[in-house]
């Protein structure tokens, strides 16, 4: 008999295929999956993935990834080919970097307005392996270090030198028994193996009248459990307090904040942003959950106050308009008809034909396309700049022609120095920019 070894449990579980969780699954079922895998509470993890969507939109491009190569439970096949019949015929190496490519078009276009970057989720990632999984998965010292190399620890105590030649071996060193109980079993199935082939080891010739030397067996005596001296049962669990008063208490403050908020609003004319409100409703929530701390908590405070700091959070992130989408061409030909704000195009192809324009005042222009291409003829006369950026596609310019991901330039003509000069910024997340 030999022990189970923690790390076994360990490489089996990490041998086991990734399935996503048909059961306790919210959305496709990721979250549980792994949670299942890595034995944790599937809130945690789900809470992590939307912290890391809000951090350059990691955990959306993971997750997008994750729905599209790992099966569900009961099967083996890409959930890829189902959704995109005609990937079929590609092999799993293919799919899996068009999934990668998709996931790096999905980071750039959806960090490019999150207010955080990657480099949180790089410490964070250097936070969890070496905080916690260097410590939960230790490398194993080397076998020829382990204390099953030898003999084991306490066996002269269990034998003397003369039985020492009588224990039973093992093909390699690490499957040595290691406790009392292992060596007593060893030593009984190897007298039983001996026995069997009716030559046990030390026998001496019986046809000369030496008895059989019968094999030594081993002892085993479980060790008791220690006394416990004074013990006392567990006091039962005390039932949670759950003030009346509470709710009653926040309900006042949230009233009151909003109230001054609506009088500021509408008394003294003050302008009051939204995310005003929602941030006294979090407050007045924060400071009854303060109070619960020390009195006991109701029931739906915790939740609520949830909710309204993920909502406080969703309106602290920029939301960039949809735009139209379409094919828009548009003209200028005097500064009166320029926009004064950034021009919004969702998708499609939109041209800026600007050929006509006569440059008589310094100006700006902002012209943002989510995806397709933006093409602007540029005033033939005056002063120009240009300051264009592509999340993933092709600028093509009088000065120079790229291609590739998160790319930035501008372009400068000056023709008269000091007089007046048009800048017209250029921004596409996916597509081709043209500057002529």
């Amino acid at each position: 008999m030999v022990r189970p070894d923690a790390s076994a449990t360990v490489v089996a579980m990490e041998l086991t295929p990734l399935r996503r969780a048909s059961s306790g699954a919210v959305l496709g079922g990721v979250c549980a999956g792994l949670a299942r895998r890595w034995q944790v509470d599937p809130t945690v993890l789900r809470i992590a993935m939307v912290l890391l969507a809000l951090l350059g939109g990691l955990g959306i491009a993971f997750y997008v990834g994750a729905l599209l190569l790992v099966p569900k439970d009961g099967s083996s096949e890409f959930p890829l080919y189902r959704l995109a019949p005609f990937t079929r015929s590609w092999s799993p190496a293919a799919a899996i970097g068009a999934v990668v490519g998709l996931g790096v078009l999905i980071t750039v276009a959806v960090g490019s307005w999150l207010p955080f970057g990657l480099a949180p989720v790089v410490g964070l990632g250097f936070l969890w392996y070496f905080g916690f999984h260097r410590r939960r998965h230790p490398h194993r010292p080397d076998a020829a270090g382990q204390p099953g190399n030898g003999a084991p620890s306490g066996q002269n105590e269990l034998a003397g030198p003369s039985d020492t030649a009588a224990l039973p071996t093992a093909s390699t060193p690490s499957a040595l028994p290691q406790t009392d109980f292992e060596r007593a079993a060893a030593a009984w199935r190897e007298r039983v193996v001996q026995e069997r082939q009716g030559t046990p080891a030390g026998v001496s010739d019986v046809s000369a009248g030496d008895p059989p030397a019968t094999l030594p067996l081993y002892e085993y005596r479980p060790t008791p459990p220690p006394a416990v001296s004074n013990w006392t049962p567990p006091a039962p669990r005390a039932t949670r307090r759950r003030p009346k008063w509470l709710w009653p208490l926040v309900l006042c403050l949230l009233g009151g904040g909003l109230a001054t908020l609506a009088v500021l609003s509408v008394v003294f004319g003050v302008i009051v942003p939204p995310l005003a409100y929602a941030a006294t409703v979090l407050g007045a929530l924060g400071l009854g959950l303060l109070i619960a701390a020390f009195a006991g908590r109701p029931r739906g405070l915790l939740p609520l106050a949830v909710v309204a700091g993920l909502v406080t959070i969703a309106m602290l992130v920029p939301v960039p308009r949809p735009g139209r989408v379409g094919t828009e061409t548009v003209s200028y030909t005097t500064m009166a008809q320029l926009p004064t704000t950034e021009q919004n195009h969702g998708a499609g192809d939109v041209t800026v034909n600007l050929s006509g324009l006569d440059v008589t005042e310094t100006r700006q222009i902002q012209f943002s396309q989510g995806a397709g291409t933006l093409a602007v003829s540029l005033p033939t006369t005056g002063n120009v700049i240009v300051e264009w950026s592509i999340g993933a596609g092709e600028y093509h310019g009088p000065d120079t022609s790229r291609d590739g991901i998160d790319l930035k330039g501008n372009y400068q003509r000056i023709l008269t120095p000091g007089a007046p000069v048009l800048t017209v910024v250029l921004h596409t997340g996916v597509g081709e920019v043209t500057v002529s």
